[in-house]
């Protein structure tokens, strides 16, 4: 084999190993697209609700109107019954929440009723959250000084 031919076949060789590293390192890199492609698809998939906008209230929410129906769908069948305090079943509720504890007028930061039923520190009531009207509801009533109406 003379000098040329070693040469043009050792050429050959090295850009026939280039040719194969370059197909192993595009299969790398199409793994590594389909991999992060995947992960941004299920990634955005996610929803977090956080806390639910209040929007503008509708008008006075009236306690024995709007908040005591969500009490006794929701919340009746623990308070009272298996859970004492609050008693929140019609005709004793709003005394039993009204006493600077479960309720502070026009202030939902620190109403522990409202802190409960938003998943501040656990969620309540415990079968699942309120609707977002209904937490809007009570969020309202709280705002509007939660008056006995």
């Amino acid at each position: 084999m003379d000098r040329t031919s070693y040469l043009s076949f050792k050429t050959l060789l090295i850009q026939g190993h280039l040719r194969i590293f370059s197909v192993l390192l595009m299969k790398n890199y199409v793994n590594l697209f389909c991999v992060m492609l995947s992960t941004l698809m299920l990634t955005g998939c996610f929803y977090d609700e956080g806390e639910p906008d209040p929007g503008p209230p509708d008008g006075v929410v009236s306690y024995s109107l709007d908040i005591q129906p969500i009490f006794n769908t929701h919340c009746t069948s623990c308070h009272p019954g298996i859970v004492e305090s609050p008693d929140l079943s019609e005709g004793n509720s709003y005394g039993s929440i009204s006493d600077g504890i479960y309720i502070i007028p026009n202030n939902i930061e620190v109403s522990l009723l409202y802190q409960r039923i938003i998943g501040n520190p656990s969620i309540m009531p415990p079968n699942g959250s309120l609707s977002a009207s209904e937490i809007n509801l009570i969020r309202n009533w709280i705002e509007q000084g939660a008056l006995n109406n």
